[in-house]
């Protein structure tokens, strides 16, 4: 029997996210509806709604009612207009406007696999997924990283278009995930980061190109992405505070960053070196740095006279800030901000290395 209940999660400082239960053909998942209520109503001694919750609860219900008339028309064999959609043309739309080139390579995949130029939504579904998975995994060519990079540029379509009411839920949503599921598990790579005694021998090291050695600090002091680091303004910088903004599926989120006295010397250091440049009027912080590669041959150059072993590249600057942050006292909640995550589980894997660092530690003690 397919049904849809509106339910309420208490949340912090928002009171209770409203979503809904939806049961579909022996499946249960939840569809977040983004909105919020200070009041659990789905309780009996809530009867009575109050003003401010009045259209929250009811644009809830009411979409609630529109997904159970789908649900049950689903389960009776009928087929919304919606479904007979095709996936194929609305990936290549959305495809369009991402403008990524991994996009591409996984729905030539998928057509490949189906051996057709269309795929109705309605044949979109966790047993074709599956079959898809394992299509996958037998191209010799396609690492397991690939394969799951091509399964979330499927994963992030599907969910557009559940938000677009093309369909209820994201097939997706009923693989199961991690160790021995479905979606092949990601391989475990080892997080490079550098010590506060291995960033300072890098700073000491006398080298021509300070303004690479001063990129690579910033990013240690930051935790900024190198698209992000690349992309900042010297107008982005005000009275020692960083502004910047990410785009989180269809949204732009911006960030508000307060600059340590390290980071703010650093920015001081590359103003100064630019202006010898002929960059010396550019907008960009960092528009004088040349190529990736010849950044990265320069960063290995450094760690090497300052006799760190350790695979050292841009990226090593973020997980060196994520992990000197929370070594000194930073919260996980406060480092999980400042770094951009959407979810604070993602920062998880920084506490665990810290636990280890301070385990380690432990153990040199000296017994009495």
């Amino acid at each position: 029997m397919a049904s849809v209940t509106l339910r309420a999660k208490a949340i912090d400082k928002k009171g209770f996210s409203l979503y809904l239960d939806i049961y579909n053909e022996g499946n249960r998942y939840k569809e977040y509806l983004k909105l919020y209520v200070s009041k659990d109503y789905t309780k009996p001694e809530n009867k009575n709604i109050l003003k401010q919750d009045k259209d929250s609860w009811e644009l809830a219900d009411a979409i609630r009612s529109k997904r159970l008339l789908i649900v049950k028309e689903s389960a009776a064999g009928f087929i919304p207009k919606q479904n007979k959609q095709d996936f194929i043309a609305y990936y290549n739309k959305q495809a369009a406007i991402k403008a990524h080139s991994s996009y591409h390579n996984a729905l030539q995949y998928l057509v490949a696999f189906i051996n057709k130029d269309a795929l109705p939504f309605k044949q979109l579904d966790e047993h074709l997924l599956k079959d898809f998975i394992s299509y996958l995994q037998q191209q010799n060519k396609l690492s397991t990283t690939s394969v799951r990079l091509y399964l979330s540029r499927m994963n992030i379509i599907l969910n557009l278009a559940v938000a677009d009411k093309i369909i209820v839920a994201n097939p997706f949503n009923f693989l199961k995930r991690g160790k021995g599921g479905d979606i092949p598990a990601k391989k475990q790579k080892k997080i490079e980061y550098l010590t506060l005694d291995e960033l300072r021998r890098f700073q000491a090291v006398d080298i021509k190109r300070l303004d690479i050695k001063d990129f690579f600090l910033f990013s240690c002091f930051t935790g900024l992405r190198e698209s992000d680091l690349l992309k900042l303004k010297w107008s982005d910088i005000l009275d020692g505070t960083l502004t910047y903004s990410q785009k989180k599926q269809r949204d732009s989120i911006t960030y508000y960053m307060p600059l340590s006295k390290q980071a703010i010397l650093q920015l001081e250091s590359i103003k100064a070196f630019q202006s010898k440049t002929r960059y010396k009027d550019s907008e960009y912080v960092f528009a004088h740095l040349g190529s990736k590669r010849n950044v990265l041959v320069c960063l290995k150059k450094i760690a090497a006279k300052a006799g760190i072993d350790k695979n050292v590249h841009i990226h090593v600057g973020r997980h060196t800030f994520a992990t000197m942050s929370l070594t000194h006292g930073v919260s996980l909640y406060t480092v999980s901000k400042l770094l951009g995550h959407s979810s604070i589980a993602v920062t998880q894997v920084y506490a665990e290395i810290v636990d280890e660092i301070k385990q380690k530690a432990s153990e040199l003690l000296p017994m009495l």
